[in-house]
């Protein structure tokens, strides 16, 4: 009973020993110096004159976190650049630090163009230059005014650009008379194209077979637009074939195997004359 119990002691203590193992390795850190930290898990460092480190700051914090660090302390050149901070923009090929007269491309998010038109821009001496910016270009479209029953299904954005598409779902029980409920509009000239209404969706039609003498007593749910085969159990090898349009049902006679193979078998206008009838007349019941 000890044993077990210490066994027990010693699964529930491993799991927190191992994850304090998880230690980060010292960086070398040339041109530059740690301040002593107690924890042993964060390092604070500084640079020596004429450099500086690879974030924002004169000193820097770095944490180890599941056995690296969140960054690696390091320290470059004071003439070089870190990455440019541009709103709705960033550089076309991302790194941590550009050497000094180091030329790159910016790429804006969509909706947005770089000004000046060239996109490119220069580190010297530790700065940018030419100042730039994204600015939002013509012909872009704020956020879509709200769709009745309906619900955006991609990450809202504050602009899109032209010729965006936007897709939308309808809530349950609503349609576009589309696939899966669904709709999209598309942002032309500044503004969205017209979104396909949700509309009510029909009902699904119950059809009483009770009612057609073809040796069934039951009632089937029948899905608008939805067609079923239904079996004549009074007649061996015969079927019909009943469907939904718009809350009203439709149907064939019973036809025969052979009749069906052939294409003929097809929908009575007696048959849903009578169907129409038999609706009104539950209706009344």
């Amino acid at each position: 009973m000890c044993v077990r119990y210490l066994g027990f002691v010693l699964l529930a203590w491993l799991p927190g020993l191992l994850h304090a193992q998880i230690t980060c390795s010292p960086p070398a850190l040339t041109n530059g110096y740690f301040v002593p930290q107690q924890d042993g898990r964060t390092l604070t460092y500084s640079c020596e004159t004429g450099f500086k480190p690879v974030v924002e700051g004169w000193w820097a914090t770095s944490t180890c976190q599941k056995g690296e660090w969140t960054h690696t302390p390091r320290c470059v050149d004071s003439s070089s650049c870190l990455p440019p901070a541009i709103e709705n923009g960033k550089p076309e090929e991302p790194r941590d630090w550009y050497e000094n007269q180091d030329e790159i491309a910016v790429v804006c998010e969509d909706g947005f163009n770089t000004e000046p038109r060239s996109g490119s821009i220069q580190c010297s001496n530790g700065i940018w230059l030419p100042p730039l910016v994204c600015e939002r270009s013509n012909n872009t479209c704020n956020e879509p005014d709200k769709i009745p029953h309906a619900v955006i299904i991609q990450e809202p954005k504050e602009v899109y650009g032209p010729n965006s598409l936007v897709e939308y779902q309808c809530e349950n029980g609503y349609t576009t008379g589309q696939a899966n409920d669904r709709g999209t509009i598309t942002c032309q000239n500044g503004t969205w194209t017209e979104a396909q209404p949700c509309i009510p969706a029909a009902q699904p039609c119950v059809l009483d077979m009770r009612r057609l003498n073809i040796g069934e007593t039951s009632q089937i749910s029948i899905n608008d637009g939805e067609t079923k085969e239904i079996v004549c159990t009074l007649w061996r090898d015969y079927w019909m074939f009943a469907r939904c349009s718009n809350g009203r049902i439709e149907a064939t006679d019973c036809c025969h195997i052979t009749t069906i193979e052939q294409n003929l078998c097809k929908f009575s206008e007696a048959l849903k004359h009578f169907l129409a009838l038999d609706s009104s007349t539950a209706s009344r019941e």
